[in-house]
């Protein structure tokens, strides 16, 4: 790597690259560094290991410069200049430094493009799903209107199985006329009177000529022509059905 390729930069961006620090830009130098587009800070932080370990590699005096938990960040700048100077001079990454790095960044890459877009998805259905929130009381509604529908149904198809079964057992059965009914009943009473008229007529008319031959003979199975069910006699006092 020639001189030409190098770039100097403030020790506190150095250290804040290859320390991961919270809030700092550090996708300039990641870049640089990497040898590649570095879109977001997430991007630039997945970088720090293979940084840290590339300013090793550049630096041995680096691995000798420690962070410890009760360290303010000033004090470990501090330190650090002690250690590399104010400004450090940096090569790209190359050989199987860059291969490696290059190989969890495409990785770390790919997995944030699916997560944009499972969360541009989300948010869809999200959008969705308050549409579709005062429509579900509504269906609640109309379901239970269609089981009350569903049980009526049933209930009436067990009455319309009744009402066949009902109107099978009179199949085959003759209908009653009313008036051939009447016209029967006149006809067996008229017939059963027939005999009364018969023998009144036979004691008047041997009362009068006793023993005469020649009489008139009797008409026979009289019934008068105004009997019948509704009506009267002559002199209206008569009888009838």
């Amino acid at each position: 790597m020639s001189d030409a390729d190098r770039k100097v930069f403030s020790v506190e961006s150095v250290l804040a690259l290859v320390t991961g620090k919270e809030g700092a830009n550090t996708k300039d130098i990641a870049g640089y560094v990497t040898g590649r587009s570095i879109a977001c800070d997430c991007c630039a932080k997945a970088s720090s290991p293979f940084a840290a370990a590339w300013l090793a590699r550049l630096y041995p005096k680096f691995v000798e410069l420690e962070w410890k938990d009760d360290m303010t960040w000033e004090t470990y700048v501090s330190k650090g200049r002690s250690l590399l100077g104010d400004n450090v001079s940096l090569t790209p990454m190359d050989g199987r430094a860059k291969a490696a790095t290059d190989q969890a960044l495409d990785y770390l890459a790919d997995s944030f493009k699916s997560l944009q877009t499972q969360t541009a998805v989300v948010a869809e259905l999200e959008a969705r799903v308050r549409v579709l929130e005062p429509m579900e009381a509504k269906a609640a509604a109309l379901q239970k209107k269609c089981d009350e529908l569903e049980a009526k149904i049933k209930s009436m198809n067990a009455d319309m199985g009744a009402l066949r079964k009902q109107a099978a057992e009179f199949q085959g059965k003759v209908a009653i006329n009313h008036d051939e009914l009447m016209q029967n009943i006149k006809s067996a009473i008229k017939d059963g009177l027939k005999g009364i008229v018969v023998g009144g007529e036979a004691g008047a008319a041997a009362g009068a000529v006793v023993g005469t031959a020649e009489s008139a003979p009797v008409e026979e199975n009289v019934v008068p022509n105004d009997f019948g069910f509704g009506s009267s006699g002559s002199n209206s006092d008569g009888f009838g059905f």
